[in-house]
């Protein structure tokens, strides 16, 4: 019996999200931070059998506000982050098997499953860098050119993304 790859994808990321939130909170020594984390587990294999009622919603809501509680508390900020985004990652997913459910299995459906999933790993994949190369490089940086810079990367990525949609 073979998995889809979005199961396996979104145990991946429960499991990690669990564990870096639960971590989070056990290196700052609060022990309710630990539970409430472990809890949110079962809550979001509850939100997947439910998945287009506003329960999943309800569980990225709480994951994000247990990171950011814990860092208020002292806990590992690039825990913290990495919980934040895999809660983000994992609700994606759970929405993209609740809109796959109840479609058929053809070639169309399965490649966009993995174009989805190719871009999600990305998504993460880059964000986790660059959380990573935060803490390895300072920079002092003015706001001003720091938003025009951020201005530029989000126009140059909706040109190129107008180029990808136009090419095919």
């Amino acid at each position: 019996m073979t998995f889809p790859l979005r199961k396996i994808f979104f145990a991946v990321c429960l499991i990690a999200l669990v564990l870096c939130l639960g971590a989070g909170y056990e290196l700052s020594g609060q022990w309710i931070g630990v539970v409430i984390s472990l809890v949110t587990g079962p809550a979001w294999l509850f939100a997947r059998k439910y998945s287009t009622s506003i329960l999943p919603l309800t569980c990225l809501l709480i994951s994000v506000c247990l990171a950011v509680v814990g860092k208020i508390n002292g806990g590992s900020s690039f825990l913290m982050i990495c919980g934040s985004g895999f809660a983000l990652a994992t609700w994606d997913l759970l929405l993209l098997d609740g809109a796959l459910t109840n479609n058929s299995s053809g070639e169309q459906t399965r490649q966009f499953e993995i174009r989805h999933l190719q871009s999600l790993g990305a998504a993460l994949g880059s964000g986790l860098v660059v959380i990573s190369l935060g803490y390895l490089i300072r920079l002092q940086i003015p706001f001003v050119v720091l938003l025009l810079s951020i201005a530029l990367v989000i126009f140059g990525l909706d040109r190129v993304w107008g180029y990808i949609k136009k090419t095919g």
